[in-house]
């Protein structure tokens, strides 16, 4: 019984974009939400689940900056991928001064993800 709620919390291989070809589909065919200091690029798929990527620049900070942040929003999308809602694949651009601590960074994310479902329920 407690095994069925960690499952469903974790973060499996499967639920992150990892492959160019997957970026770049959602780069080209999705929609873009925007927040202060992330972007979100967001397309319909056909799988039972949401997908993550994340893509963060070298103007965001050095290897160890960009490391951490995107531990926290692998660990932000992990605890509210049930706000997300399932079938999307989700590619989050991080932008300079994203903030370094897990409250600012799931702030952040979900703001972002507010922003997306107020303008899907409207589009």
């Amino acid at each position: 019984m407690n095994d069925t709620i960690h499952t469903d919390r974790s973060l499996k291989k499967e639920q992150r974009l990892r492959k160019r070809k997957d970026f770049e589909r959602v780069f080209e065919e999705g929609t873009v939400f925007r927040c202060k200091n992330l972007n979100a690029y967001v397309l319909q798929n056909s799988l039972d689940f949401s997908r993550l990527g994340i893509v963060t620049g070298k103007k965001v900070g050095h290897a160890v900056e960009r490391n951490r942040i995107r531990r926290l929003l692998r660990e932000c999308f992990r605890l509210n991928k049930a706000l997300l809602g399932p079938r999307l694949d989700v590619v989050l651009v991080v932008k300079k001064g994203f903030p370094t601590t897990f409250s600012g960074a799931e702030e952040e994310f979900k703001r972002l993800v507010g922003r997306l479902k107020t303008q899907r329920k409207s589009g």
